[in-house]
């Protein structure tokens, strides 16, 4: 299957606490031809953030130091970064429409979603939303 150049040079973050996960995240996205950013909780990731201003955010949710909602909830607080689209992963399906409802453009469960999908995920919300950076 041909995949498509992407239209940008699109920066994400990956802000898991699983190492392993975060390495087959990483290395999908860059093969696809994303820039790939990585935090292993979520004031690490916020820190990157606020710093590197990615296009796109995709968070786990249950991580140490500051969970993905309380990172959810800081990001959504900040002008300089709130209109940062937020994907959340996690293997918890009650958890999936609360993350939406707190702001999260999307929520996913990780158990079922392969490399290739989270790619088209990521593309749907950048590619198909060009809007939502700032000048």
């Amino acid at each position: 299957m041909d995949i498509p150049p992407l239209s940008k040079n699109w920066k994400i973050i990956i802000v898991e606490d699983n190492d392993t996960y975060r390495k087959i995240v990483k290395n999908a996205m860059s093969i696809a031809g994303f820039n790939m950013l990585e935090a292993e909780n979520g004031l690490r990731g916020l820190e990157i953030i606020r710093t590197e201003r990615p296009d796109l955010v995709l968070s786990d949710i249950y991580m140490p130091v500051m969970d993905g909602m309380s990172m959810l909830h800081e990001l959504k607080k900040d002008e300089q970064i709130m209109h940062i689209p937020v994907v959340m992963l996690t293997n918890i399906q009650e958890e999936l429409e609360n993350a939406v409802k707190h702001g999260a453009e999307e929520a996913l469960l990780k158990s079922s979603l392969t490399p290739p999908q989270l790619v088209e995920v990521c593309r749907k919300h950048l590619e198909g939303n060009d809007n939502h950076a700032l000048p």
